[in-house]
């Protein structure tokens, strides 16, 4: 999702006639994209200062989900917590804003026009064949596991309009895409209300909106390959299974277990169990056999046993997954874990735990 956003705000500039340069130092404008998933992204960001410390003196403009968090509707901290780690950066837009990334540079004088419609941007031949056309057709979350920023940068979840995404696929089509990626924080509850979202569980028999838009996508002349990130296992209804054999449909779908341990699973609000994680990928595997299944874990959540650590592992070697994203537990201000929990695991047994789970992942590949 923060590359289509990267992509939004590259397609602004190219209407401004600016190019990209590879060098900070020559820059007219320097937009740095956030993100907050981890505190080593935000580090980033600080660690910038080194750049302008060197004599970099472009107008700086922050966005993300760093500025999210501070001056969206619900609030990590406060801006003057950033503005005052950052006091060389000068405006700070939050994602939703960047339409006004060409005023900004009116005011400072870079351009001399604002009045600029922003397009797609056109199909590079060299992508056609080899990457997918990103659409969000939602934004935000509000299932608050409580290790996560994203409710906080990315505000109340909201769908696009079946019609509006639609269109965008054909558009694209129309400019040679033929790949299409969905992105949502949660793309199986896209078109529902929060109180449905709130009751599907996995397993089960209702009929998901997201299922019926990946079928109307699949109707469209030009479209050859669908995928979708990302999918949450406690509303992956049998509709959605079903979808999936669909031949247009990507033979490769990550779904986020987060842990191996029901007691660490419940810590971080998430609405499922291991029992079901495994029945849901056993049903996936039945109706799509050659599919491949990606996920993420966190290891060393707070109050994380050696034991709870060891049912991580023994999931990973039931379920062989293709690809997995492994993240030590990282405190992030203003979330409930940070609010509840003592982020008691220390960091060479987080890093060990990785480390040894890296190598598990990695020879059970081999072995299947």
């Amino acid at each position: 999702m923060n590359e289509k956003d990267s992509q939004d705000i590259e397609a602004i500039l190219g209407n401004l006639d600016l190019l990209e340069t590879k060098k900070p130092e020559e820059a007219d404008v320097v937009i740095l994209n956030s993100c907050s998933v981890r505190q080593a992204s935000e580090d980033k960001v600080y660690g910038f200062a080194k750049k302008v410390e060197n004599g970099l003196n472009p107008i700086i403009i922050l966005t993300g989900c760093m500025v999210g968090s501070a001056e969206g509707e619900r609030k990590r901290y406060e801006i003057d917590f950033i503005k005052n780690k950052i006091p060389w950066v000068n405006y700070f837009l939050r994602q939703e804003e960047v339409s006004k990334i060409p005023n900004i540079l009116v005011k400072e004088g870079i351009i001399d026009f604002a009045n600029v419609l922003v397009k797609i941007p056109a199909a590079k031949d060299k992508l056609l064949q080899t990457e997918a056309a990103y659409i969000n057709i939602s934004t935000g979350c509000d299932n608050f596991c409580t290790f996560c920023v994203v409710p906080y940068a990315r505000g109340r979840e909201i769908s696009k309009s079946k019609e509006e995404i639609l269109n965008e696929v054909r558009k694209l089509v129309s400019l040679g895409y033929s790949k299409i990626m969905l992105l949502g924080q949660n793309v199986n509850s896209w078109g529902l209300s929060k109180e449905e979202r709130s009751k599907i569980r996995i397993g089960s028999k209702k009929k998901l909106p997201f299922a019926n838009l990946l079928r109307e996508i699949h109707k469209i002349d030009g479209v050859k390959k669908i995928s979708f990130l990302s999918s949450n296992p406690f509303d992956f209804t049998q509709d959605l299974i079903d979808v999936l054999k669909l031949p247009r449909i990507s033979r490769y779908i990550h779904i986020a277990v987060q842990s191996g341990d029901d007691e660490i699973l419940k810590k971080m609000n998430r609405r499922h169990t291991v029992e079901e994680f495994k029945s849901l990928v056993q049903k996936i595997r039945r109706a799509v056999p050659k599919i491949e299944i990606g996920t993420d874990i966190i290891v060393g959540f707070p109050g994380e046993t050696i034991e709870q650590f060891e049912h991580t592992v023994k999931l990973c070697k039931e379920v062989k997954f293709n690809v997995v994203y492994i993240a030590a537990y990282s405190e992030r201000l203003g979330t409930t874990a940070q609010k509840m929990y003592k982020d008691d695991v220390p960091l060479l047994e987080k890093k060990r735990r990785l480390k040894y789970l890296r190598s598990i992942v990695n020879k059970e590949k081999k072995v299947s």
